[in-house]
């Protein structure tokens, strides 16, 4: 619901000067420069289309916290409209154009400075070269210097200096008379006739602005919150498009609630928000530390629409007219303030618990999480759940649905959705465990999977480094588990079993050795003695060097289920063969049911990350 009109720059300047036309109080703050300034008023003056304004009628649905454009000296006005897209070019002409104050703008070293503007009316009549030529910045005490301040350029200080320079101030254009008037009498009293340039100049010049009219896209203030949000959200503003989160706190803002203050906590005095609080310090949880501040009202969305749904259920609607549970966009930005303030506790809490939970799952640095949208789903489970969910029997629950998500590789598309229905329904299960999420039946993991799984861009690739190291791998030279601590002191990450340049040298295809199978938890140092040699000349290196007998570093390697007889004996086959069979095992443990003989791949594979860092070391 909109219209399209044109009105005359003058009568748009004129309700900027009034307040009627207000900004919503989200839009980033003016960022112009002199030559942003300066192309757009000889644009205005050659009577150049420069864009649409679009603006919103207030009074509808959504009331946005309005502010005046930067300049704009009344205040507590209630606006008319809101303008959401043009507020870079309302703002320069405001200030070039209407109002007395100097511009406050950034000039080519992108430094804070004051402008005035000036048309040189001799080079802007004759229309000679270009019109941006004719366009002076000056400061603000109407001097420009030059050699350190010693020199003066240019002075305008004075009406007279104005009027001997034939220099027009921009900031007369709409009340130009006076002006004009006693720029005449003061060449007529010096006996120069300046008729024909003074024509020339307003006739091209001053008539073009003072004439021009802009185009303006207006909301009727009948649309709906989400229409209204959807074309918020498309607009480009300063090169960033503008997120859900920034919408929703300018539509809480009207309520006098600072929704960024309480995601990132104040300053003065000092307070932690809501991320911080999630993070954790001094020892941060390192998965939690990518989770956003729109990750965050999801959570709290999927809680409200859950308590709609169980509210008409329990005033005996049907199954039909029942709201649907989403955490949508449209359903995040219709999150009232009320339900957020109800759930955000809850939701912080779920949160932390949310990590506390892909810690003990050996999920410890946040590029190991399978599917980032699984721990808002894992938040929103604790954060319905409380201590029910923090149960022995629950978390076997909450693993079970983790790794069969993870491993089936089901949250690849239509994430909000999925969330949206498995939350609700692994809710039900813990509380009635013969209530069955149908994603646990939906997940299949095949076991020529195994062989495709090469990047660790893919969520099932992520699921088996950490069932690994879950499952208790010991690191080959300091024999450690993994841990919280050793996680990052002792820098794990995946590495390969049988060394690339060892298998190249073999003639071993790449997809072979590249694959999972091949790889295993490994610290860098453990890495570096690995190097590019066969298995057997490392294995007894790190004997050697590090005193362990063969029936030690054997233990060792069976936490890893390698066979140690293949590797002793560089058997790649015996050992890929072995190993593949004892990781389907591992799977089909983690997900509760068989793993399947059939080929097929439910992701696209992307570049191994992290085969750069192996054959650097090998290199080494």
């Amino acid at each position: 619901m909109f219209d399209t009109t044109k009105e005359d720059l003058k009568d748009i300047l004129r309700k900027v000067n009034e307040g009627k036309l207000q900004l919503p109080d989200f839009q980033r703050d003016y960022v112009w420069g002199d030559e942003d300034v300066r192309s757009l008023i000889a644009s205005i003056a050659k009577g150049f289309p420069v864009g649409a304004l679009l603006t919103l009628e207030t009074g509808g649905e959504v009331e946005f916290k309005p502010r005046v454009l930067e300049g704009v000296e009344v205040r507590d006005v209630r606006p008319t409209e809101l303008l959401l897209d043009g507020q870079q070019r309302m703002t320069s002409l405001f200030q070039a154009a209407f109002a007395k104050a100097p511009v406050r703008t950034r000039n080519v070293h992108k430094k804070l400075v004051e402008r005035l503007y000036y048309i040189d009316i001799k080079k802007a009549a004759a229309s000679k070269g270009s019109l941006e030529d004719a366009i002076i910045g000056v400061p603000a005490d109407r001097i420009v210097r030059t050699n350190f301040g010693k020199t003066i350029d240019l002075d305008v200080s004075t009406r007279d200096r104005e009027f001997e320079l034939d220099l027009f101030p921009l900031n007369q254009v709409f009340d130009s008379r006076d002006w004009f008037y006693d720029w005449r009498d003061f060449w007529r009293a010096k006996g120069r006739d300046i008729t024909e340039l003074d024509r020339d100049f307003v006739r091209t010049i001053v008539d073009s602005i003072e004439r021009y009219k802009m185009p303006i896209i207006r909301l009727d203030r009948n649309n709906k919150r989400e229409a209204i949000c959807v074309v918020f959200e498309k607009v480009n503003v300063g090169g960033k498009k503008l997120d859900a989160f920034e919408l929703v706190t300018a539509i809480y803002a009207a309520e006098k609630f600072d929704l960024r203050e309480d995601w990132n906590g104040t300053k003065k005095p000092a307070k932690a928000g809501r991320h911080s609080r999630m993070i954790g310090a001094p020892n941060p949880r390192d998965v939690l530390t990518q989770i956003a501040n729109t990750d965050f009202l999801q959570a709290c969305t999927l809680l409200h629409t859950r308590d709609l749904r169980l509210q008409k259920a329990a005033e005996g609607a049907k199954d039909g007219d029942l709201p649907q549970i989403s955490c949508k966009r449209d359903a995040l930005l219709g999150l009232p303030l009320h339900a957020y303030q109800k759930h955000a506790d809850a939701v912080e809490a779920g949160f932390i618990e949310a990590g506390g939970f892909l810690n003990e799952l050996k999920i410890i640095w946040h590029k190991d999480v399978s599917y980032p949208p699984l721990v808002v789903g894992l938040a929103a489970i604790f954060a319905i759940l409380g201590k029910d969910a923090q149960t022995a029997k629950a978390k076997q629950q909450l693993a079970q649905w983790f790794w069969s998500v993870t491993l089936g590789e089901l949250f690849g598309s239509s994430t909000e959705s999925r969330l949206a229905r498995d939350v609700p329904e692994v809710v039900d299960w813990i509380k009635n465990p013969a209530s069955r999420p149908r994603t646990l039946d939906e997940a299949v993991f095949q076991t020529v999977r195994l062989r495709s799984l090469r990047s660790r861009q893919s969520a099932a690739y992520k699921g088996l480094h950490a069932l690994l190291m879950k499952d208790g791998c010991r690191d080959f030279i300091t024999g450690r588990p993994t841990d919280l601590m050793t996680f990052f002191n002792d820098d794990i990450d995946i590495h390969h079993v049988f060394p690339q340049a060892w298998c190249k040298k073999q003639g071993i295809e790449k997809g072979l050795f590249d694959a999972i199978i091949n790889k295993t938890p490994l610290s860098k140092l453990s890495n570096i003695s690995v190097g590019g040699d066969a298995p057997s000349v490392y294995l007894k290196r790190i004997e050697e060097k590090q005193g362990l007998s063969p029936a030690d570093l054997n233990a060792i390697l069976r936490t890893h289920l390698i066979e140690p007889a293949h590797l002793r004996a560089d058997d790649f086959n015996a050992f890929y063969e072995a190993r593949s069979k004892a990781l389907a095992e591992l799977v089909a443990g983690a997900m509760q049911k068989p793993v399947v003989e059939e080929a097929g791949t439910n992701e696209v594979e992307q570049e191994d990350d992290s085969m750069e860092a192996d054959e650097e070391l090998e290199a080494a």
